[in-house]
């Protein structure tokens, strides 16, 4: 097979796992954006003063030895911050992804803006089939259980905890 075929196909799945990493990310944030809506609609506030604050920024973090890079999702009530962070390996000296995991993520909570973030847990996303993927809580240094709405509003639980 000529190099330029080799580079072709590679190039075509570098697309595809871009996709499926990318659809993993927005569900991420999507559902524990919603939840936050949620919780903000619960909580009996006026129209527009929101008591969870959502924000987003580009954002690198190590898994293991590998740098992920990508995004982070901030949700700040009162003093507390959880951060959702997102990313993968973009270029050679960022490593690898072990375990077969096309993108990982980490979820900490601060209970102060000026104090680092403590991880509560540590995230895979996984190929679930050809064409769909699933988030995977990391336990004992292997996939765990699938990330379910149920696990996020947990986490969501943790922020609002007094």
């Amino acid at each position: 097979m000529p190099d330029s075929d080799y580079l072709d196909e590679y190039l075509k799945l570098k697309a595809a796992n871009d996709q499926l990493r990318e659809r993993g990310r927005q569900w991420l944030f999507d559902s524990f954006g919603n939840l936050c809506a949620e919780a903000n609609r619960k909580s009996g506030e006026q129209p527009g003063q929101q008591v969870i604050q959502v924000g987003y920024q580009e954002r690198q973090f190590k898994a293991g030895s590998s740098t992920m890079v990508g995004e982070a999702m901030g949700v700040r009530y009162r003093m507390n911050t959880l951060l959702i962070e997102v990313g993968w390996p973009r270029l050679p000296e960022h490593g690898f992804i072990t375990m077969q995991g096309l993108a990982r993520g980490r979820v900490s909570l601060s209970p102060n803006p000026t104090i680092d973030a403590n991880l509560i847990s540590e995230l895979i996303l996984k190929r679930r089939g050809a064409d769909d993927v699933s988030w995977y809580v990391i336990a004992n240094e292997k996939p765990g259980e699938v990330l379910t709405e149920q696990l996020l509003r947990g986490y969501l639980n943790l922020l609002l905890a007094d």
